[in-house]
C-alpha cells in the first residue's frame, strides 16, 4: 500500500477547509503537506498516517475547534453530503452508489472502508437483514486517531441516506482510541420499502377477495373449500402483480445505476487518453532536452550553442518562432542574434534599448525575470515581444526568459506565435530548460576561452622566465585541471537534475493513469459478472407471452447479446493497456538500444490480434479488419518494440479510413523471414510524399493531431532488428505498408 490514508481524505478536506476558514485555510493546509492542491485532490496518492492527523490539527486550529471529535462529526457529515463535480468524483463513491440498498453497502464496508483507511483492519461480525456488528483495529498495532473512528461511524451512519432512507443506528460498544484493544459498534438501518406499486397492487387484491367473498357467502350451495379458494385468489393475483411491479422497478433502477457506472467508465478513459497525450508531450520535451545537451555540449563555439538552442524549438516542438537575443552592456542594447522559424531574417538588424521599458525583451534582460504573456492585446500593459522587430507586430503570445551565467543576463530566449493563449506553464518550463542548457554551455565555452588565452600567455613567459617561474607555471596548471575539472561536474550535476526533475515528472504521470485502470478494471470484471448473473435470473422468469415478446424485442433493440459478447474483450483491453503503458518509457531507447531490452521468441500473430484491441476504439463498427495469416514461427525480437510497430501501423491505417472500410493483414514466411502487410482501403499516400513519410516529424494530418514521429521509429525499430519496412499507395487508393524482420537475431 503506498500510504495510510486515501486521497478521498483531501479530496473532501481541502473544500471543508475552504467553505469554513476560506482561501488562506487552504494555503495553510497546503503549506503543512508541502504538496501543490493538484496533487492532493488526484486519484491514487495517499498519506502517511502523521501527515493526515498533522492536516486534523492544522484544520482544527483554523477553525477554532479544539474537541476532535466533535471537529471530526463536521468533517465526516460533510464528506457524506459533498456532490463534486465530475472532475473530483471518487471512484469509491461510484462503487458505494451502484450498491442499490444498504445492506449490500454494509456487506462491502470491509472492501470500501479499508481502500480509504488503509491503517486499519475493518471486520464484519456479524450481519442480518437489518443488523450489523463491525470490529476495527489498527493494522499495525500503533494508536487509533480518534477522528478515523468519529469519520467511520459517521459513515456507518449515513450511508442509508445516500438511497434515501433515514440515518442507521450506530451503537459503539468499546473504542479502540480509548484504550480499547478494538472498536466495536453496532448499526442498525430501515430497508428499502415494498413500495407504492406493489402495496396498491396488493391492496387492489384485498379489495377484489373481500367482494368476491361477500358475493359466495350469499349464494348458498358450494362447498366452503371452494368458496375459499375463490374469495383468496383476487389476493394472490394483487400480490404477484404488486412483486412484478416491484421486480420491473427494481430493474430500471438497475439500469440507471448501470448506465451511471458507464458514464463513470467513459469519462475515466477519456481522463485517461489525456493523460496519456499530456505523457507524449513530456517524453518528447525530455528527448528535446538530452539531444539539446549533447548538441551544446559538443561545441565550444557559441554561435553553433546559439544554433543548436532555437533549431529545435521550431523544427521538433512546432513554436512558429525562436529567437535568441544578446546584451551588450557597453551599448546598453539588446541586439538580435540567432533566428529560427517565422520573421527570422531580419533579426541581426534588431536592437532594442536596455532601458526601453515597453519592450518585454528588454525588461526581461533588466530584471532577470522570466516572462509568459498569453495574448498581449489582452494584457494590462500591452507589452510587446521587441519593439521595431516585425514579429512584434503580428505576435499575439510569447514567452522569454533570460540566459544567465551566474548572476549576470547576458542574453534573452523567446519563443512566438500568432495566436493567443497558444503558451502556458510547461512551455514557459521547457524554454527555461532549454535556456539553462544553454547558458551552461555558454559558460563552459567563455571559461574555457579564457583559460586558454590564459595559457598561450603563460606559454610565452615561460620561454623568457627562468626556472624559478617554471614551479609557479606547474601550480597554474595544476589550478587549470582542477577547474577542468570542476566545470565538468558542474555541467553533468546541472544537466542531470534537469533529466531527473523530468523523469520523475514522467513517472508520476504513468502511476495515476496506470493505478486508475488497475484499481478498476477488476471491480468492472466483476460488476459485468454480476450483471451478467441477474440478466440470466431475469430471463429465466416466467411472464406472460405479451409480456415476453415485449421484452424480446427489446433486447433485439438494446443488442444486449452484442454487448455481452464483446465486453470481457475490452476488459481484456483495458488490462492490456494498462501493462503497456508501463514500457512507454522505455521506447526512449528506440534510436539507441541498451543492455535493457529483452529478446526473445514472439508469435507475431498474437500481438497483431493485441495491437487490433488497443486501436479498437478507432475501428469501432466501421472498419472491418480481414486476417489472412500463414504458418509463421515464433519470431526472435524484442517484443514492446515490435508491439509498437503494430502500433503505429493500425492505428494509421485506420485513421486513414474516413467512412465504411476495411483492414487487411497477411502474414506468411519469405526467403528466411516473416512478412507482415496491413493494408487499407483509406485515401492512399500522395506520389510526392510517399518518399518522406519515415522521416522524424513528417506528417500529412492537420497540426495538433500527429507528431511525425510514429512511422520514423516504426522504421528505427525495424533496422535495428535487421529487417525492412516499405509503403507503397496505388493509383487507385489504399496503402500497404510490409515489415519483414528475420526469424533469428542477427548479430549487430
Amino acid at each position: 500500500m503506498p500510504g495510510d490514508v486515501n486521497c478521498i481524505f483531501t479530496k473532501v478536506l481541502i473544500p471543508f477547509v475552504e467553505k469554513e476558514v476560506g482561501p488562506e485555510g487552504v494555503a495553510a493546509v497546503l503549506r503543512t503537506a508541502g504538496r501543490s492542491r493538484d496533487y492532493l485532490v488526484a486519484d491514487h496518492n495517499w498519506l502517511p498516517l502523521p501527515l493526515a492527523n498533522e492536516l486534523v490539527r492544522v484544520a482544527m486550529t483554523l477553525m477554532g475547534e479544539r474537541d476532535e471529535e466533535r471537529w471530526a462529526r463536521r468533517y465526516s457529515e460533510y464528506l457524506m453530503e459533498w456532490r463534486p463535480s465530475r472532475a473530483d468524483r471518487h471512484y469509491l463513491g461510484t462503487y458505494s452508489i451502484g450498491l442499490g440498498e444498504p445492506r449490500r453497502y454494509f456487506e462491502r464496508c470491509t472492501t470500501i472502508w479499508q481502500q480509504n483507511l488503509s491503517f486499519l483492519r475493518l471486520e464484519l461480525v456479524d450481519i442480518g437483514r437489518r443488523r450489523a456488528r463491525f470490529r476495527w483495529r489498527p493494522a499495525a498495532g500503533g494508536p487509533t486517531p480518534r477522528w478515523s473512528c468519529t469519520q467511520l461511524r459517521v459513515g456507518l451512519e449515513r450511508a442509508p441516506t445516500v438511497w434515501g432512507l433515514p440515518p442507521a443506528t450506530v451503537t459503539e460498544r468499546q473504542c479502540a482510541a480509548r484504550g480499547a484493544d478494538a472498536c466495536v459498534v453496532d448499526v442498525r438501518w430501515t430497508n428499502p420499502p415494498l413500495g407504492r406499486a406493489f402495496w396498491s397492487a396488493t391492496l387492489a387484491g384485498a379489495a377484489g377477495s373481500l367482494l368476491v367473498g361477500y358475493a359466495l357467502a350469499t349464494t348458498p350451495g358450494a362447498p366452503w373449500i371452494v368458496d375459499a379458494l375463490a374469495a383468496a385468489a383476487p389476493l394472490a393475483v394483487g400480490v404477484g402483480m404488486g412483486l412484478l411491479r416491484r421486480e420491473r422497478a427494481r430493474r430500471r433502477h438497475s439500469q440507471r445505476l448501470l448506465d451511471l457506472q458507464s458514464e463513470e467508465i467513459i469519462y475515466s478513459n477519456n481522463e485517461l487518453e489525456r493523460k496519456f497525450r499530456d505523457l507524449e508531450t513530456k517524453i518528447e520535451q525530455l528527448s528535446l532536452l538530452i539531444d539539446l545537451s549533447a548538441a551544446v555540449n559538443a561545441t565550444l563555439d557559441p554561435e553553433k550553442i546559439y544554433a543548436q538552442a532555437v533549431q529545435p524549438l521550431v523544427h521538433r516542438m512546432g513554436y512558429e518562432a525562436a529567437h535568441l537575443y544578446l546584451v551588450d552592456r557597453d551599448r546598453r542594447v539588446v541586439r538580435g542574434q540567432q533566428a529560427a522559424g517565422r520573421a527570422s531574417h531580419p533579426l541581426a538588424a534588431v536592437e532594442v534599448p536596455l532601458d526601453d521599458g515597453a519592450s518585454a525583451v528588454a525588461r526581461v534582460a533588466t530584471t532577470g525575470l522570466p516572462m509568459l504573456v498569453e495574448d498581449v492585446t489582452a494584457s494590462p500593459t500591452s507589452l510587446p515581444l521587441a519593439a521595431g522587430h516585425a514579429l512584434a507586430l503580428d505576435s499575439r503570445a510569447f514567452v522569454a526568459v533570460p540566459l544567465r551565467v551566474k548572476d549576470r543576463v547576458f542574453g534573452v530566449l523567446t519563443v512566438a506565435s500568432g495566436e493567443p493563449n497558444r503558451f502556458a506553464a510547461g512551455d514557459l518550463e521547457l524554454v527555461s530548460a532549454v535556456a539553462n542548457h544553454v547558458a551552461l554551455a555558454v559558460d563552459r565555452a567563455e571559461s574555457f576561452q579564457m583559460i586558454e588565452e590564459l595559457t598561450r600567455g603563460l606559454e610565452d613567459k615561460v620561454r623568457v622566465r627562468t626556472e624559478q617561474l617554471r614551479a609557479a607555471n606547474e601550480e597554474l596548471q595544476a589550478a587549470y585541471r582542477d577547474l577542468q575539472l570542476t566545470q565538468v561536474q558542474l555541467i553533468q550535476r546541472e544537466k542531470m537534475a534537469s533529466v531527473g526533475q523530468l523523469v520523475a515528472g514522467v513517472a508520476h504521470e504513468l502511476n495515476n493513469p496506470i493505478g486508475f485502470v488497475y484499481s478498476n478494471v477488476g471491480t468492472l470484471d466483476d460488476f459485468v459478472k454480476r450483471l451478467r448473473a441477474i440478466l440470466d435470473v431475469y430471463r429465466a422468469v416466467p411472464l406472460a407471452d405479451a409480456e415476453q415478446a415485449r421484452v424480446d424485442e427489446r433486447w433485439k433493440q438494446l443488442k444486449v447479446d452484442y454487448a455481452l459478447k464483446y465486453v470481457d474483450s475490452m476488459i481484456e483491453g483495458i488490462r492490456e493497456g494498462a501493462e503497456r503503458a508501463r514500457k512507454i518509457v522505455r521506447d526512449l531507447r528506440v534510436f539507441a538500444r541498451t543492455d535493457a531490452d529483452v529478446w526473445q521468441a514472439v508469435d507475431l500473430h498474437e500481438e497483431l490480434e493485441s495491437s487490433l484491441t488497443l486501436v479498437n476504439h478507432l475501428l469501432k463498427d466501421r472498419v472491418t479488419v480481414h486476417r489472412t495469416f500463414g504458418r509463421v514461427p515464433p519470431v526472435e525480437c524484442v517484443r514492446s518494440q515490435i508491439d509498437q510497430v503494430f502500433l503505429n501501423l493500425l492505428a494509421n491505417a485506420a485513421q486513414a479510413i474516413t467512412g465504411p472500410g476495411a483492414i487487411t493483414l497477411e502474414t506468411r514466411v519469405e526467403d528466411g523471414e516473416a512478412v507482415v502487410a496491413v493494408s487499407d482501403t483509406g485515401a492512399g499516400i500522395a506520389p510526392d510524399v510517399i518518399g518522406r513519410i519515415f522521416d522524424p516529424f513528417f506528417t500529412t494530418k492537420p497540426v495538433g493531431e500527429g507528431t511525425g514521429l510514429g512511422l520514423s521509429i516504426s522504421y528505427e525499430i525495424v533496422k535495428k532488428h535487421g529487417g525492412d519496412i516499405r509503403a507503397e499507395s496505388p493509383p487507385g487508393g489504399g496503402a500497404t505498408f510490409t515489415v519483414r524482420l528475420p526469424l533469428t537475431r542477427r548479430p549487430a
